[in-house]
């Protein structure tokens, strides 16, 4: 591509808003520092340039410094994309000169240890006072070369400020001249840095900080993205943490992780033993780049790179980077294929911002590309292949539209209509001035596991965001675990911990009944059914409770409490799926993830669903879902004999007969006719 249609050149922080075109001027800037420190005397006196590594013989300490700490002042653990991806040799190529380089359009993690900004210091320790003085001087120095660069403001200005301080304190500066190391660095964990400074560097508290850090990140953007796109397969915080463990090769739970964790370790703890028996990280990578694509379409690209940021960085705390072990392989979570969909997106823009222009160079460019691809692949129709392949199904902005999609379930469709047109027309009354007539919303939902109870209660959600009546549309999932506790005293607690994070949206009780076990007086699960009640008289229109089970079960669940039936006025029933109703899952939920197939695909699909009666465990849904994630995983395994370069659009979304096959994940009692529950 000729130099006048090329794209902007950029560095891409992944935990960044947008990546930053570097101004040339900037560069140049940093480059004539660096040499300038090069070209002093003094700046040469205190150093052993033979010392380092593949830089150039009198290289200053300055340049060695700012060559370490520049990606590191994007971020603690950061991931670089872009053309300036290898930031620091961009910057100091007069002096580096490296047996290999970074090349193409990939990207690097940066880890280091928690004292990596005293690097310049720790490496003075054997030069007289001057030497040792003149260390902290340059740190300072190169700390603030970064204060105008937007990826690496905020972090260079705190650790310019903090610097500031120690120079400015003759106790403090004395102690860098003269001290021990172990106490130089105590005092950056314990007194160097303010609270705001402290927030934008973490880890510069210690190991442990910085995985608290990383952990509370990962915790925070999960919750953000499922409230702005909820996933089915995304789950809780307590199940991604799980599923990074797994991803990482890890089979439990790292102590340090379980310190930090504290009594939400069992909830992970619990997580890894669910998912560990069917657990793949093809699956995984999978279902994890569909929720981030969706989410950069629907313009939420900022928060998808927080999540993938965040990921990234408690997975290389998982691999034991920081303690010299190896790295994670594959990388988790699958970066790659993230910043694929993000320079899509920012290519699209250019594009589009070309076409405004009337600067076509660069939409010419791109759509060669796209010709090109189009005619490897070609399609039987003659047209292009958008034209060819059906679009895959995305309701995230119209829950409703998802709602009709759904397969049966026609009296359940029915009960929510009728309830958003209650909700409807309650809100035009108070508009008018009118007395509103409207029930507690709280529900009851019966029937066998993989029905859609869990699926429906996500819809209720975000349909009742939409209208305004629930601020933030989320749902809490929980079981007996997540609200009984062990001993005296501690269910109430952690009963009202679930409800507060519910506030704003739904709190979904799975398996309810088991909350009142029979023939067990005193049973915390009673403590646990009260304090719900209580709760849900004291924040009456700030959230829905749902409870769901067998009917048999919550039928003598509502009987358990006098309180139960009256605040609970809506039930839904949810039926078992027949043979036909569970083939037309598997089109919805395939054509959802974009895969095409031919009518010999359904047959096989027909073909391994279990013959009714089947029994009273049986997944319906759930065990479909697993159907074709096991066909989807087949696939990958049957294409990757081929060349990836040779792979088209349709080679990588249509399924044929052979890779549909019963899903290893298939308990027995999916295939025992037993009497199917009541």
């Amino acid at each position: 591509m000729a130099d006048d249609v090329r794209s902007p050149r950029v560095l891409d922080v992944l935990a960044a808003e947008k990546p930053w075109e570097v101004p040339g001027d900037w560069l140049a800037r940093v480059r004539r520092q660096l040499k300038a420190w090069a070209d002093d005397p003094e700046a040469l006196r205190p150093l052993r340039p033979e010392a380092f590594p593949d830089f150039v013989k009198g290289t200053p300490a300055a340049v060695w410094y700012t060559h370490q700490v520049a990606p590191l002042l994007t971020g603690w653990i950061p991931v670089l994309h872009g053309e300036y991806a290898d930031l620091s040799t961009e910057l100091t190529h007069e002096f580096y000169r490296p047996s290999s380089r970074l090349g193409g359009s990939g990207h690097v993690i940066h880890a280091a240890p928690t004292d990596w900004h005293l690097q310049a210091i720790a490496g003075a320790r054997g030069f007289r006072e001057n030497g040792r003085k003149h260390a902290l001087q340059l740190s300072r120095n190169v700390a603030a070369l970064f204060v105008d660069a937007p990826p690496m403001a905020a972090r260079a200005t705190a650790l310019t400020a903090a610097f500031d301080r120690v120079l400015a304190n003759r106790e403090i500066t004395e102690l860098h001249i003269t001290g021990e190391y172990d106490d130089i660095a105590k005092y950056w964990r314990t007194d160097a840095l303010n609270d705001a400074e402290r927030a934008v560097l973490p880890e510069l508290a210690g190991p442990t900080a910085a995985l608290r850090y990383s952990l509370n990140a990962v915790r925070d953007t999960h919750a953000r993205m499922l409230m702005v796109s909820p996933d089915e397969y995304a789950g809780d915080f307590a199940q991604v943490l799980a599923e990074l463990i797994l991803a990482t090769g890890l089979r439990g739970i790292p102590q340090s992780v379980a310190n930090i964790l504290g009594d939400s370790a069992i909830d992970v703890h619990k997580a890894l033993q669910d998912l560990d028996p069917t657990f793949t990280l093809q699956t995984w990578h999978g279902h994890i780049n569909q929720w981030m694509s969706r989410a950069i379409r629907n313009g939420q690209a900022p928060l998808a790179r927080s999540w993938g940021a965040a990921a990234a960085r408690v997975g290389v705390h998982l691999s034991g980077v920081l303690n010299n072990a190896a790295w994670p392989e594959p990388e988790v979570p699958d970066l790659t294929t993230l910043f694929r969909m993000l320079d899509r997106e920012r290519w699209s823009a250019l594009e589009n911002q070309a076409a405004s222009n009337q600067e076509a160079s660069l939409s010419a460019a791109w759509n060669d590309v796209k010709k090109e691809e189009d005619k490897s692949a070609g399609n039987a129709s003659g047209g292009t292949l958008d034209d060819a392949l059906p679009k895959p199904l995305d309701f995230s902005d119209n829950p409703i539209a998802e709602l009709d999609s759904l397969i049966g379930l026609e009296s359940v469709k029915d009960a929510v209509r009728r309830m958003v047109a209650e909700v409807k027309t309650n809100l035009r009354r108070a508009e008018l001035g009118l007395p509103s007539h409207e029930r507690a919303r709280h529900m009851v939902f019966v029937g066998k596991p993989g029905t859609a109870k869990t699926t429906i209660a996500r819809l209720l959600s975000r349909i009742y965001h939409q209208l305004g009546v629930l601020e933030k549309g989320h749902v809490v999932e929980v079981d007996r675990s997540d609200l009984v506790g062990a001993g005296l005293g501690s269910t109430a607690p952690m009963t009202a911990a679930k409800f507060r994070e519910a506030l704003g949206g739904v709190l979904f009780i799975d398996e309810a009944y088991s909350l009142t076990p029979e023939n067990t007086p005193g049973d915390y699960g009673l403590e646990a059914v009260a304090t719900v009640l209580k709760l849900m008289e004291d924040h009456r229109n700030d959230c829905i409770v749902i409870v769901a089970g067998y009917h048999r079960e919550m039928q003598r669940f509502m009987e358990s409490n006098t309180g139960l039936a009256s605040r609970f006025p809506k039930l839904l029933s949810f039926s078992e799926y027949d043979t036909d109703q569970l083939v037309g899952i598997f089109e919805l939920q395939a054509r959802q993830k974009g895969m095409i197939y031919g009518e010999e695909v359904l047959d096989k699909v027909r073909a391994v669903i279990p013959p009714a009666p089947r029994g009273h465990s049986f997944g319906n849904g759930r065990f479909i879902r697993n159907v074709l994630e096991e066909a989807v995983s087949n696939q990958a395994t049957r294409l990757s004999a081929s060349d990836p370069d040779k792979l088209t659009e349709r080679d990588l979304r249509e399924l044929i007969p052979s890779d549909v096959r019963p899903p290893t994940s298939m308990r027995a009692e999916d295939y025992l006719l037993q009497k199917p529950g009541t």
